[in-house]
């Protein structure tokens, strides 16, 4: 008798997952900007400070978050399986597999290497709950101009977005973007020039079923105004990050409850007729 009770509660159990397992949906985001080859004109380059910070979160399976700050090379930060957890400065995608991650990471790199710099933000989710990865650098260092001319920056990069929403039958939004922004300060504090390049400065997202993959690669110059004589603070700075949000609609909440409630009436039932 309770051998064929614990059989049936087994069958119904696994039944059960597997209905709540289709009703799965899976969204996955990745957002990656490297830049290199580094070179200034009109000015003198003194010594670089860096920055760089990563985060990971996610309320989903497993829930939590990770944080970091650092200088030159950021600790990664990453929360989902154990086993799955990349090895530190993985730029390349870890991809659509295994249960929810989001991660985040940056590294920059200096003389008497080249100077560039990696950052990626990704994140994937395969049920209801929230999560974003965020990766980001800045490096600022003293320009000094000799002679009053335009000060050039020029550097190599190549990115990348990538964002699947499959949508079915939780609805959500998935998203990733990259941002790139050079900015220079007199020796007053005050800010004289900022550009933000279109060609690394993209968002992209998902609200309804669909994928989305925008690679980028190229060089790139940018140049300020005429520049008086004498010392100025400069500073570049990059980030990633994605997001993604996946809610069961009403009805499939409503579903769940339903299927729950029956299932549990079906087996107190069979119990009671078990133990006659």
């Amino acid at each position: 008798m309770w051998k064929q009770l614990s059989v049936r509660l087994m069958f119904g159990a696994t039944l059960f997952a597997a209905m709540v397992g289709e009703a799965r949906a899976t969204f996955y985001a990745y957002a990656v900007q490297q830049t290199s080859g580094y070179s200034f004109t009109g000015g003198t380059v003194g010594t670089l400070t860096p920055l760089s910070s990563s985060s990971g979160a996610q309320v989903g399976s497993p829930s939590g978050s990770e944080a970091h700050s650092g200088a030159l090379d950021v600790l990664q930060s990453y929360v989902g399986p154990a086993a799955g957890r990349p090895a530190e400065n993985a730029f390349t995608p870890l991809g659509p597999v295994g249960p929810d991650y989001a991660r985040g990471d940056a590294l920059i790199t200096v003389p008497p290497a080249a100077f560039g710099t990696n950052n990626v933000a990704e994140a994937y989710m395969i049920g209801p709950g929230n999560s974003a990865g965020q990766g980001s650098w800045a490096v600022s260092a003293p320009v000094t101009v000799a002679t009053a001319s335009a000060l050039s920056l020029t550097f190599s990069y190549t990115n990348q977005l990538t964002v699947i929403n499959t949508g079915v039958p939780f609805p959500g939004t998935v998203a990733a973007d990259y941002s790139y922004t050079f900015t220079l300060q007199n020796s007053l504090g005050a800010v004289i020039f900022t550009s933000s390049p279109t060609a690394i400065n993209n968002n992209v997202s998902l609200s309804t079923v669909g994928s989305i993959l925008l690679p980028g690669s190229g060089t790139i110059t940018i140049t300020t105004g005429s520049l008086a004589v004498g010392t100025y603070t400069a500073t570049i700075a990059g980030s990633e990050h994605t997001f993604i949000n996946s809610v069961p609609e009403p009805s499939a909440v409503v579903l769940s409850a339903v299927g729950i409630g029956v299932f549990g009436l079906v087996m107190r039932k069979r119990l009671s007729r078990d133990l006659v």
